[in-house]
């Protein structure tokens, strides 16, 4: 394919037109999407959920691993003949192949200047873009650069105007949230939950994916932050291996002891806190005492949802140099971390049985069926219909591999 810079922001080009916006990948994809559907708006586009009727097309791309990126470009020579857009990771990386280019960055320039916000239940707020990391691995980092901390007020203002517009649940979602403000004078995450704290309405905050070298200068602040009932206890802190040896070669600057000591904090403040986690099998040079302590790790800190990926090698990064081991070994890996995993979740799962609690509606399953959440942001499946944002009482009924099952209490 012809790799193909269009250098001009084409977005204020875009007007009057049907738009299908499709989007692959994180929250973080996600809030850019909501915020060129209220761009597109502005300009006289019609946004379509039928790409058969749509007079152009905007993909929003995800490359974090290899099988997605061969999906994104399979995707792109589907659509050629289409007039077509492209944003995301995929452009920022490699430029766009058969369609024109919608910088991220554009996107946020034309939001800020529509002073405009999106609609609906669940509101992706993004705090920043970029990381302060050097992960071996990690091809997002040169899709989104170094860590920049969008400013506080601008912040909650967005979160001011998603709750006017009838948010219930304020997603924080960045590279590494627990990062924001490390690159301000004073700015840290628990100082920004205070503030948007502040902002008056019926909504709950879930706090995105959050890095243990982060996390831990601030962890005492952070936890005491979190003590306002208005934040989920709900902790994404990706681990990826649980050998320190890896965790070094990875380029992650902790130890297995300091998750340990960030899940200990969590649960002694918040015992019922739900914690989320990744992991990658097969990094090059992964022994098998190497993934032992991984699986180890996960029984030590118990996490309820595990997101396990095998190592995919992303060209560019100093990982793609060293050896890559066979997918047999990575597969196999993986296929014990499923195991373990789905293992640890039924034992949580099953400690709820019969147990009442507080949940609100976040979305509809299907007609006569809603999700909830707990103060934990633990799914809750119970059939019937229910207006979102509305919160009721509930028993705990059963239980599946990801979500509890329960009954509304009379």
């Amino acid at each position: 394919m012809t790799i193909e810079y269009y250098p001009a922001d084409p977005i204020r080009d875009i007007r009057n037109k049907r738009i299908f916006i499709e989007t692959y990948g994180c929250t973080y994809n996600i809030a850019d999407s909501e915020k060129l559907e209220v761009i597109l708006r502005s300009q006289g586009c019609e946004i379509t959920v039928d790409i058969e009727e749509a007079e152009a097309i905007i993909l929003n791309t995800c490359i974090v691993v290899e099988r997605t990126e061969r999906e994104m470009r399979k995707r792109i020579a589907e659509l050629n003949r289409r007039e077509m857009y492209i944003t995301g990771c995929l452009p920022k990386v490699y430029g766009a192949c058969g369609g024109m280019v919608i910088d991220p960055e554009a996107i946020h320039s034309h939001f800020r200047a529509s002073g405009q916000h999106s609609s609906g239940g669940v509101a992706a707020i993004q705090i920043a873009q970029g990381c302060t990391g050097q992960c071996t691995y990690c091809i997002t980092k040169q899709a989104r650069g170094a860590l920049v901390s969008y400013s506080q007020e601008e912040i909650v203002r967005q979160v001011k105007g998603r709750i006017q517009n009838g948010a219930t649940e304020i997603q924080l979602t960045a590279q590494d949230v627990s990062a924001w403000g490390i690159d301000q004078e004073g700015g840290n995450l628990a100082n920004l939950l205070d503030a948007i704290c502040t902002v008056p309405g019926q909504y709950r905050i879930r706090i995105g994916m959050m890095n243990p070298d982060t996390i831990h200068p601030m962890l005492d602040r952070l936890l005491h932050a979190c003590r306002n009932e208005r934040i989920f206890l709900f902790f994404h802190i990706p681990i990826q291996s649980g050998s320190d040896t890896i965790l070094k070669k990875m380029g992650r600057s902790y130890i297995r002891d300091d998750v340990i000591s960030i899940v200990s904090a969590i649960r002694d403040t918040f015992p019922y806190a739900r914690i989320s986690t990744d992991i990658i099998c097969g990094f090059p040079g992964e022994s098998e005492e190497d993934f032992d302590k991984t699986l180890d790790l996960i029984r030590t800190i118990r996490p309820e949802k595990i997101n396990i990926t095998r190592y995919s090698q992303r060209p560019g990064t100093p990982a793609a140099d060293m050896h890559d081991m066979p997918d047999r070994f990575k597969k196999a890996r993986s296929r014990k971390a499923t195991f373990l995993a789905r293992e640890i979740f039924s034992d949580i799962y099953e400690g709820f049985m019969g147990t009442e609690m507080d949940v609100i509606v976040t979305e509809v399953v299907k007609k006569g069926s809603v999700t909830t959440r707990d103060a934990s942001y633990r799914p809750v499946i119970f059939m019937e219909s229910l207006p979102i944002g509305s919160t009721h009482r509930i028993r705990v009924t059963g239980h599946r591999t990801h979500y509890l099952i329960g009954e509304r209490v009379a």
